[in-house]
């Protein structure tokens, strides 16, 4: 198991990645400071809109943190070092593992600087920070495993990483965060079972508004998704694992 001493090293070469840090931790913050003040204290439909636009904002960004664990692993295991690391008496598929959980805990930490500025600093209401984590917990996972599982599928790096910023963007539009979508039937459906976002958001909602039983089921939903790319991520990683 010498695989698993590795994450501490992973977690500091991660720590370490200005530009990561960048684009998960310093642009949310700068946007979410942004929608704050121009929001203010306006009403939503049945809270603050601030409360609903800032936590659908990080949840987003939390789609975006798999490009951490598919950068490290194609790295490590496809680029110029593969063949460094074969050379080591170690299991490939143990270290990619090793790697996932380090960009998932990176990506969870990212997340709870998140949850912690926005409430002490534009006391945005979260509800139950407990659940809350959890929630950025499941979103994590399953943007780590997708984009690995696009990793491992297609040969040509530089698309696979478009794949991933066409599935997050897409995934957004689809919320309706740019721009209301049209009220169809398709939509709507995807967004209250399938969209991750909506998962999320729903179960962060529902919790704090007392709704447990909802909240429940909507992270059930999330974490259905996460066993069947964990299901793909196991038959495509097995074909392309060196």
């Amino acid at each position: 198991m010498r695989e698993l001493v590795t994450i501490r090293f992973i977690g500091l070469r991660m720590s370490r990645d200005w530009l990561t840090m960048l684009l998960l931790l310093v642009i949310p913050i700068v946007l979410v400071t942004v929608f704050s003040i121009v929001l203010g204290d306006a009403p939503g439909s049945d809270m603050l809109l601030r409360n609903e636009t800032v936590v659908l904002l990080v949840l987003a960004f939390q789609l975006f943190g798999g490009a951490v664990t598919m950068n490290y692993v194609h790295g490590d295991l496809f680029s110029e070092y593969k063949y460094r690391l074969r050379s080591l008496p170690m299991n490939t598929t143990l270290y990619a593992f090793t790697i996932m959980l380090a960009g998932i805990f990176y990506s969870i930490v990212l997340g709870a600087i998140l949850i912690g500025y926005t409430t002490f600093i534009w006391d945005v209401n979260w509800g139950d920070f407990a659940w809350s984590m959890l929630v950025i917990t499941l979103m994590s996972t399953l943007s780590s495993i997708l984009c690995l599982v696009f990793t491992f599928s297609v040969r040509n790096f530089k698309i696979a990483e478009r794949i991933s910023e066409i599935y997050g963007v897409g995934l957004i539009l689809l919320a309706g965060m740019f721009f209301p979508m049209p009220d169809n039937t398709l939509i709507n459906g995807f967004n209250e079972y399938v969209n991750p976002i909506m998962l999320a958001y729903s179960s962060i909602d529902n919790m704090r508004s007392g709704l447990t039983m909802e909240a429940i089921v909507n992270s059930g939903l999330l974490i259905g998704i996460i066993v069947l790319v964990s299901i793909a991520l196991f038959l495509v990683g097995r074909r392309r694992m060196p």
